[in-house]
């Protein structure tokens, strides 16, 4: 009896406990994140389930933070474009590219910005060697958007300045080499730009030697007035000479050279300009004529000018009439400038 008891009861049993284990289940399943749920079911819990987008992006930041970033900067150069950035862009890492002319094959990393070895960056620049296309003409622009122009197409720019007070400040006026050429890789532009004179009548001497005097001022030689004269008088026996502190400032020393007019009619003059030691130029001045001067001054710290007579009886005064230090705005910290506006 007890056996047939139990099967009697064991049916509503079992519907019981099956109750009960849905009932469990449903719990669960509402509590644990991931757990498939019927269709049904799903629609009735939607509104407390998190929106695709919050699941997206908890997905893409886990997957960031589980990214570990190198140290330091990977070695790129030799390999390819493609190479690199295949590193590179899974890391996340801002990627610029230039190119430049190079002898390498088109496509190689010639440099990189960090270098391979510095603390990794997010933030890089690959260098990519190119074919050397054909050179356009840029003369008549400004140098900014000449040099934009050139270096987009991978070439090395450099500027040689030529001073003119006259002409419109960085205009380019000459290019080398030429527009059409090919198989070239670095183009040099001509640039007007407005100097900052300074004038040795204008600055104070480091050391003067055996001279009887250093007049500055108004100087009167070959007929001609200079305002910012200097008159240096050597002794009869002597070498005078001056030097002046450049300061490596300076592109170009520009003026006249002449004996003073109240100089005996055979007086000779002569003028030794040196830069740091080296000799510039050496002119040698009859009375009655004039020379002129424009030398290369660039990089000079100590100018050093010499003068003597070689003929008379030593009492002609050497004139350097208006000599002026030259240079560009950005390298010129001298007090004595001109006004000028510039462009790129």
């Amino acid at each position: 009896m007890k056996i047939h008891h139990r099967c009697r009861w064991a049916p509503a049993g079992a519907l019981i406990i099956a109750a009960l284990a849905i009932a469990t289940g449903c719990s669960k399943a509402a509590e644990t994140p991931g757990l498939a749920l019927p269709s049904s079911t799903a629609a009735a819990t939607s509104t407390s389930s998190p929106t695709p987008s919050s699941s997206s992006t908890a997905s893409s930041t886990a997957t960031s933070a589980s990214v570990k970033l190198p140290e330091i900067m990977p070695d790129f150069v030799g390999g390819t474009q493609e190479e690199a950035e295949a590193v590179l862009k899974p890391l996340n890492v801002r990627i610029k590219t230039q190119n430049q002319i190079s002898a390498e094959p088109a496509g190689e990393v010639v440099a990189q910005e960090p270098v391979a070895g510095a603390d990794f960056s997010q933030s890089v620049t690959l260098t990519v060697s190119i074919a050397p296309p054909v050179v356009p003409d840029v003369t008549q622009q400004t140098y900014g958007t000449a040099e934009q122009t050139l270096t987009k197409l991978g070439f090395t720019v450099k500027e040689n300045p030529l001073f003119d007070d006259k002409r419109a400040d960085g205009l380019v006026i000459e290019q080398n080499p030429a527009a059409g050429a090919t198989n070239a890789s670095e183009v040099t532009l001509s640039v007007v730009r407005r100097p900052v004179v300074v004038y040795l009548s204008d600055m104070t001497p480091v050391t003067s030697e055996d001279l009887n005097g250093l007049g500055t001022g108004i100087q009167k030689a070959n007929g001609k007035s200079y305002s910012h004269g200097v008159a240096p008088v050597p002794t009869r026996t002597s070498v005078g000479t001056v030097e002046y502190d450049f300061s490596r400032q300076y592109r170009r020393l520009v003026g006249e050279i002449a004996l003073d007019d109240k100089s005996p009619t055979g007086a000779v003059g002569k003028v030794e300009i040196y830069g740091d030691g080296r000799l510039l130029t050496d002119p040698s001045i009859a009375f009655g004529t004039t020379t002129p001067v424009d030398v290369d001054v660039t990089d000079v710290l100590r100018l050093r000018i010499a003068i003597s007579e070689t003929g008379g009886n030593g009492s002609a005064p050497v004139i350097l009439g208006d000599f002026k230090a030259q240079g560009l705005q950005s390298e010129v910290e001298s007090t004595v400038t001109t006004t000028t506006t510039t462009s790129r």
